[in-house]
């Protein structure tokens, strides 16, 4: 069986998914059939371009489709995917799953009762680096008291949702690496644009036994995806830039571990999403994680509003 898929949505990031689903329909490790767009002039060129079926309506593939990959705007995805989902379809959808924790439970809800594969995009599971730093974790020598982290740059997306939103990557890596809801969240919004649309904040997370800092948002110049553990006699250092973790012991420095990355980290999402419609299994990153991660964020942008800790 080669799942037929269709991409919903083709902005900036949209092209990246569209060049992944070309990539994989030419290996034959999917088909292809549809791209779903509001804008006229993109359909137009992707009709044009790519020689591919195109349309404005969800349901003009929906008898053929085995699954939908969603990259709208992040407002709209929870109409889209629940609209999907209770026409009983696969689908991918870019993070964050939603906008509010109360869509994602909706949506978690009905994917579950309907018996579909719900993929959510929090791409970072899919590191090789990222994998080895929690192998590292593992590691007695390395349990943490401290984490902090920095997910900054000169660029900030264009659509309405806050700083902690755009980069809940960040958010997503600390649940990963620790596997534990935080007990508390402390958040201060350093730039704001509206009370409810950070472009800069500071989040600080309180664990069973780690406390965790992460600094997300618009810098004026430059990137930084960057990782500071602190064991009781180690440090280890992340740089997602570079793909290197340092390791360090009584502030000397024992060992630079260099990550192969491999494949594409997108192409390797969307091939789990294809494995998963195949094999009728669920995702690494399935409806439960992306719905938690969306609390998360929601509550940490509640702390700056409130200006006080909220219990999670």
């Amino acid at each position: 069986m080669i799942p037929k898929i269709v991409q919903v949505g083709v902005g900036r990031f949209g092209a990246n998914h569209l060049k992944t689903l070309m990539e994989l329909d030419k290996k034959n490790i999917l088909k292809l059939i549809g791209v779903i767009d509001l804008d006229q002039k993109i359909r137009n060129k992707i009709r044009s371009e790519y020689h591919i079926s195109v349309s404005g309506n969800l349901d003009d593939f929906m008898e053929d489709a085995d699954g939908f990959d969603i990259v709208t705007p992040p407002h709209t995805h929870f109409q889209i995917a629940k609209y999907l989902i209770k026409n009983k379809k696969n689908i991918f959808v870019e993070k964050p799953l939603t906008t509010s924790s109360k869509e994602s439970e909706i949506i978690t809800t009905l994917a579950t009762n309907k018996k579909v594969i719900l993929q959510v995009g929090h791409i970072f599971r899919f590191d090789p680096t990222i994998i080895y730093l929690k192998k590292l974790l593992k590691q007695k020598r390395n349990f943490p008291f401290l984490i902090r982290a920095e997910f900054l740059q000169n660029r900030i997306q264009s659509h309405d949702t806050s700083a902690i939103f755009v980069f809940m990557h960040g958010i997503d890596i600390l649940d990963f690496l620790i596997n534990k809801n935080p007990k508390k969240i402390f958040a201060i919004g350093n730039l704001l644009q509206t009370k409810d649309l950070d472009l800069n904040s500071s989040v600080i997370l309180e664990y069973d036994k780690i406390n965790a800092i992460l600094n997300v948002g618009w810098i004026p110049s430059g990137t930084q995806r960057r990782i500071e553990i602190f064991s009781t006699k180690r440090k280890l250092v992340c740089d997602l830039l570079d793909n290197r973790i340092k390791i360090y012991e009584n502030d000397q420095l024992m060992k630079t571990v260099n990550i192969k990355t491999g494949e594409p980290l997108l192409k390797l999402e969307l091939l789990e999403f294809i494995r998963c419609i195949k094999n009728k299994k669920k995702p690494i990153v399935d409806e439960t994680i992306g719905s938690r991660i969306v609390k998360i964020c929601e509550t940490a942008i509640l702390s700056i509003n409130e200006k006080k800790t909220i219990n999670f």
